[in-house]
């Protein structure tokens, strides 16, 4: 009887269908210990880092690299990059990409681990910081200065730059300056990119804005252009500090501008003498001209002198209702307002000259 039984488990291992079922499951059962002895290694082996723990090392993923890649760049000291690793690593990620970045690579990191990461952009925050302000001089020498950036146009002049960023702006704010052209904010980036990116996103946001203010004016507004409405934008940044005092410095230049008056202010100088900080003035700087000296030329000067925020513009033509022809600091961050020669005289000597209490 068991002979009969024998034979008949013999026959039926040899039919074609349970051959084929087992063939699958060998398949499956080797697929399976493939997975989980690379989850195993992937999760437990570190990839290169740095010898000395104090120093950790990094993993710079410019944008446009692939998977590959980047196994490539981070592939575990404890073996060689193989098929089987990008294998893993596609099946690890699923749908999700890895980001372009600089992600430190410490010491008894996993490649697991490092994926995750790259997966969910956790490297370190490249940025470029534009502030109010600042000079165009100022800006690109910062910038010039990032690592990971591809810097482009760090050679150019700043006409060569005003040309190429031009290029891109709608009319009529295809302006003939480039200085103070630039939205002040912080603007994130990834290693490959170039520096024109950067410059380019920028003055967009500076255009668009510019054209939303401008939109914005009053009808009776004096000023004729929107070059000629962020240059004063400008003057105002640099005079003041203060965000109640704006509006009042405003109302003092375009006073002035009406009566014909020069505007006879401090910091068109200091531009004009190429300063990269504010500096204390002498009589021979306010009487040497030069197109940025409002002591000695009418009008406004040829282009800003600085980074204008948006306070700024907006208090350019929302000027305080007032009479006001001087102003002097105080000391304090603020300003003190008059409408008379006697009455500027008088604050000079009590906030400058300290001659009376």
């Amino acid at each position: 009887m068991f002979e009969i039984i024998k034979t008949r488990l013999n026959a039926a291992n040899h039919t074609p269908a349970v051959r084929r079922v087992l063939g699958r499951l060998t398949v499956l059962g080797l697929t399976v210990l493939l997975l989980s002895y690379l989850e195993f290694r992937f999760a437990s082996v570190g990839v290169s880092g740095p010898d000395d723990a104090a120093k950790p090392s990094e993993l710079v993923v410019e944008r446009g690299y692939g998977l590959k890649q980047v196994i490539e760049l981070a592939s575990p000291s404890a073996w060689s990059p193989s098929i089987l690793n990008w294998f893993w690593a596609r099946l690890h990620l699923v749908s999700r990409s890895i980001k372009a970045g600089v992600y430190p690579l410490e010491r008894g990191l996993s490649l697991k681990r490092l994926l995750d990461r790259m997966a969910a952009d956790q490297g370190k925050r490249l940025e470029w910081q534009v502030l109010e302000g600042q000079s165009l001089e100022q800006a690109r020498r910062n910038l010039s200065a990032l690592p990971y950036l591809r810097h482009e146009s760090a050679a150019w002049s700043d006409e060569q730059l005003r040309a190429k960023l031009m290029e891109r702006m709608p009319e009529p704010y295809k302006l003939g300056f480039l200085e103070g052209m630039l939205f002040p904010d912080k603007y994130r980036f990834v290693p490959g990119m170039s520096d024109l990116e950067l410059l380019t996103q920028a003055c967009q946001r500076q255009a668009k804005l510019l054209q939303a203010i401008w939109g914005q004016r009053p009808k009776d507004f004096p000023l004729s252009s929107p070059a000629e409405l962020i240059v004063l934008a400008s003057m105002i940044e640099k005079e003041t500090g203060l965000a109640a005092d704006r509006s009042r410095v405003a109302a003092v230049f375009l006073n002035r501008l009406n009566l014909g008056m020069r505007l006879q202010s401090d910091p068109t100088v200091v531009f004009g003498l190429g300063a990269m900080e504010a500096k204390k003035l002498t009589r021979k700087d306010l009487q040497t001209d030069h197109p940025y000296n409002t002591y000695t030329r009418y009008g406004l000067p040829p282009t800003p002198i600085a980074i204008p925020s948006e306070a700024s513009l907006l208090a350019a033509i929302r000027p305080s209702q007032e009479s006001s022809l001087y102003f002097v600091a105080r000391g304090d961050g603020s300003s003190e307002f008059s409408t008379t020669l006697a009455q500027h005289n008088n604050a000079v000597d009590r906030f400058i000259r300290k001659m009376k209490p």
